[in-house]
């Protein structure tokens, strides 16, 4: 016993200081989550969804209609995973990890969807857009690098959904409504930000859709696939009807804008001061050709397209796709002739005169 001797153990001030930190940091988070237990006590709402409120209406298509609130959708098996969008302008947005409903098991709910069923998702304030089966499915979207933007092929399936949180949080109100359409995957890739629709409110299941694509050729290539089209005619995006003498009405896009996309190197407008349509170019003069799947096609000056609302290219008949001998694209317009309103279009081409 005698022989014995203290050791004294000596702690870097240094590490002391750490061990304190962290001391406080576990601490901390202690106090939270009882506050977080207490004030979910408090909110029995909250405790049961963790949703903000929101309402879902789903139609089958025989008509069969169901409602789902926020309690109904928390019952739902979730899908996580991450995502993003590139907007037509090119940025990068929305890139987070987000949680919601696939889309599949909401439209199990009033019977299911297969081949020949779509989907029309519809926002709060009317703006919606038609989603095919195999896109339901997750099938036929452009992919994007989430780092680059610079498109990719995906290796792994994408899941579509209905999105309720992002990064583990409700999504915005003021940005992205109660819910939201995302694209998500996990390879993370970036999907084309038309399909992202927000506020959604409504899933209409509805017969198929035949899918279709429109060349523009000019200064830029560009295969318009039928959903962009669809997003750019949507009446609060450019949008335009014309009634006919026989009171049918054609809804399109006018053929300016179309043209805008490939007349220089803006794609899509993006400020007051950079627009798309190029004025100059129109001044100065080309040719502007449509063309149809039978190679028929008619040609107008540039002055005359320029900014016209009057010249529309049409996909749709008394509010449904255009049927034959229409399909898919058809010229209408107070500015043309009977014979200048061609069918079948598929191909736009912008001829600049001869330097």
């Amino acid at each position: 016993m005698g022989n014995e001797s203290v050791v004294t153990l000596r702690v870097p001030k240094r590490v002391l200081k750490v061990l304190v930190t962290l001391i406080i940091v576990v601490a901390s988070l202690a106090t939270f989550w009882q506050l977080r237990t207490l004030l979910w006590k408090s909110d029995p709402d909250t405790v049961k969804t963790g949703l903000q409120p929101m309402n879902l209406t789903l139609v089958s298509l025989n008509g069969t209609t169901i409602i789902l609130d926020q309690s109904d959708i928390s019952q739902l098996e979730p899908f996580e995973y991450m995502g993003g969008y590139k907007t037509s302008a090119g940025y990068l947005r929305g890139i987070g990890n987000y949680t919601g409903i696939p889309l599949v098991t909401l439209c199990n709910l009033v019977g299911g969807i297969n081949n020949d069923s779509s989907l029309r998702v519809t926002a709060n304030d009317g703006y919606s857009m038609v989603y095919s089966y195999d896109q339901i499915m997750g099938r036929g979207f452009v992919t994007f690098d989430p780092a680059t933007g610079d498109e990719v092929n995906q290796s792994q399936p994408l899941t579509s959904i209905l999105a309720y949180y992002k990064d583990g949080l409700n999504l915005s109100l003021t940005e992205d409504g109660s819910l939201r359409l995302a694209l998500l995957g996990s390879e993370g890739l970036l999907t084309e930000g038309h399909w992202w629709i927000k506020y959604v409110v409504r899933l209409d299941i509805r017969p198929s859709v035949s899918e279709w694509s429109l060349m523009l050729r000019g200064a830029l290539v560009e295969n318009m696939t039928r959903a962009t089209f669809d997003s750019g005619v949507n009446e609060f995006c450019h949008g335009l009807n014309w009634t006919d003498s026989s009171d049918n009405t054609w809804t399109g896009m006018p053929l300016w804008l179309l043209v805008g996309r490939v007349d220089d190197g803006n794609v899509h407008e993006t400020t007051s001061s950079v627009r798309a349509f190029n004025d100059t170019l129109a001044l100065q003069g080309y040719t502007v050709k449509v063309t149809n799947s039978q190679g028929y096609s008619r040609e107008f000056n540039s002055s005359r397209v320029m900014r016209s609302g009057n010249i529309i290219l049409a996909s749709g008949l008394n509010g449904a796709p255009l049927p034959e001998p229409y399909w898919p694209l058809r010229l209408v317009g107070s500015a043309l002739s009977s014979d200048e309103m061609l069918i079948n279009i598929v191909e736009i081409q912008i001829i600049f005169a001869e330097s």
